[in-house]
């Protein structure tokens, strides 16, 4: 997945001459927590709500460039979904500006991640549970997933490592079906860890 089946295209902005009072109220009507500042199309900063509540009772007097943080991290919308993701969280910053040849095409926000995160581990779909298995060896995630199928549907699979070295797959199931598959998977030799409701 790629930034650009995430963003929000032509995001709202706001211009470097304008008063903090005009971009405060752009955010409180959107109910955003930054907007990017541009200036002609092209990318110049980025203001957050927190660099607005430093200047309270001078909104109406200060500009936005005077509060706003010039060159902010950008990402272009073939970026891995990933890769945005890590920077947001390194950096400690609620989103990211997409830019393509200089100019700003979209917003991709710490929300929009977890939405990924959401339909990744199907927690949106109701009725599902996941059953996590530690993975010991190749070829078991193809075995698990086959035994899966043949009792019930298989909603989502994937994998993910807890500390450094322990891999886990997890399989989405019917909720409905959780047990008898977590039971199954147990009786063909694989290390069921937790089934999750």
């Amino acid at each position: 997945m790629i930034v650009a089946e995430l963003m929000t295209p032509k995001p709202v902005t706001v211009a470097p001459s304008d008063t903090l009072e005009a971009a405060h109220e752009k955010m409180e009507a959107g109910r955003f927590r930054q907007v990017p500042v541009v200036d002609k199309e092209r990318l110049v900063g980025i203001l957050t709500d927190r660099d607005t509540r430093l200047h309270i009772g001078q909104l109406a007097y200060t500009r936005v460039d005077a509060a706003m943080s010039a060159h902010p991290f950008s990402v272009h919308p073939s970026t891995p979904v990933e890769k945005a993701a890590h920077l947001l969280m390194t950096n400690k910053i609620g989103g990211l500006p997409v830019v393509e040849e200089g100019k700003l095409v979209g917003i991709i926000t710490a929300t929009d991640m977890l939405r990924v995160l959401e339909a990744v581990l199907g927690a949106a779909a109701e009725g599902s549970s996941r059953i996590d298995l530690d993975l010991s060896g190749s070829g078991e995630i193809a075995a698990a997933t086959s035994l899966v199928r043949s009792i019930c549907p298989l909603l989502g699979v994937g994998t993910y490592r807890r500390g450094t070295q322990r891999e886990i797959l997890y399989v989405l199931v019917p909720s409905t079906s959780a047990q008898r598959t977590a039971h199954a998977l147990k009786e063909r030799g694989f290390k069921v860890l937790a089934v999750h409701y």
